[in-house]
């Protein structure tokens, strides 16, 4: 059986299982996958990593290996959120959100900027933040600590949601991170799930592009994910819609 070698970001591990299960089964190629950060997977396609495609959760890594030569044209295919995942105590899900952000007895945890979009886009939740009530983005973004996505971050168990994780063990209060493992998180009653207030709510676009190796198989499971069926797969584990 050929194999198409994908580099993905670790938020698109959930909805991509599945999808990749059925382009294997229509398709009669196995696919290679690696999750992780997507920066840090850019990087390593930098230094010499050869994926056939790269899925990253934002637009501009692809951007990037488009601009130096090493990929073909980004392709947007879906979209995410953030949203808050809290410990399910009352003091943490019945206030207003935006008033427990704003207070600086509860630790918050992201991911880490740079190495992970994720972290960038908590680092977007901040200046919005900042523009609503001047001077609490500022005093957020300076407490608030990157625990998962970096190079040095400590690795989050196989069986475990970072979120769900890293406020079991103690690190955060709240854990900013992508609204698509709502679904899996609910099945975690330590955390609640609280998306953002209109104010400091955006969507974040993911793109793919294929690295000048891809050839005929990899175009294809491109085109498979940008497909019904794909899509259809992608928006069932949570992820939204391009329009």
């Amino acid at each position: 059986m050929n194999s198409i070698i994908l580099f993905a970001a670790g938020s698109l591990r959930l909805a991509f299982t599945p999808l990749l299960a059925a382009f294997e089964l229509e398709s009669g190629y196995r696919v290679e996958a690696t999750f992780g950060p997507a920066g840090m997977l850019r990087e390593r396609i930098e230094q010499g990593g050869r994926p056939q495609v790269f899925a990253s959760a934002n637009l501009e890594h692809p951007q990037r290996l488009v601009a130096s030569g090493i990929a073909q044209v980004v392709q947007p295919f879906t979209r995410n959120r953030l949203c808050a995942t809290v410990r399910n105590i009352t003091a943490l899900t019945q206030p207003d959100l935006l008033s427990l952000l704003c207070d600086p007895q509860w630790r918050v945890g992201t991911s880490t900027p740079v190495a992970d979009p994720s972290g960038d886009y908590a680092q977007q939740l901040f200046e919005r933040l900042e523009q609503l009530l001047p001077g609490q983005g500022s005093a957020l973004r300076s407490r608030a600590v990157a625990l998962v996505g970096g190079p040095d971050s400590k690795a989050i168990p196989a069986d475990r949601l970072a979120a769900e994780y890293l406020i079991a063990e103690g690190q955060a209060d709240i854990f900013l991170g992508y609204a698509s493992y709502a679904d899996a998180l609910a099945n975690c009653p330590q955390v609640k799930v609280r998306m953002l207030p209109a104010a400091l709510d955006f969507k974040v676009t993911y793109g793919l592009c294929l690295l000048d190796e891809g050839g005929a198989a990899a175009q294809q499971l491109v085109a498979f994910i940008q497909s019904d069926q794909g899509q259809s797969i992608l928006q069932r584990m949570g992820m939204l819609a391009l329009d």
